[in-house]
């Protein structure tokens, strides 16, 4: 009966600091950003824009990624611009 409880205890802790941490992920991401959990590793930036999008290792990266229309500035860690303004 204890373990039970200990369970139950254990298992909604874990569900509560889960959707904290995904609050705090939505907060973080900036303008032209938003929260993924399944995002793709290899960003398209200014640089390479006009290049074809290279082969890439379709893992998931958890993070902020630039929504559609949208491409990194210079690096994956640089804010999120319109492609017109390439």
């Amino acid at each position: 009966m204890i373990y039970l409880r200990i369970s139950s205890i254990v298992y909604a802790l874990i569900i509560i600091v889960f959707i904290e941490s995904r609050v705090l992920y939505n907060e973080t991401c900036g303008p032209g950003e938003q929260y993924e959990n399944c995002g793709i590793e290899c960003q398209r930036t200014y640089a390479n824009i006009q290049i074809p999008q290279k082969q890439c290792h379709h893992m998931c990266a958890i993070g902020c990624f630039c929504i559609n229309g949208y491409v990194r500035q210079h690096d994956e860690n640089s804010l999120c611009i319109q492609e017109i303004e390439c």
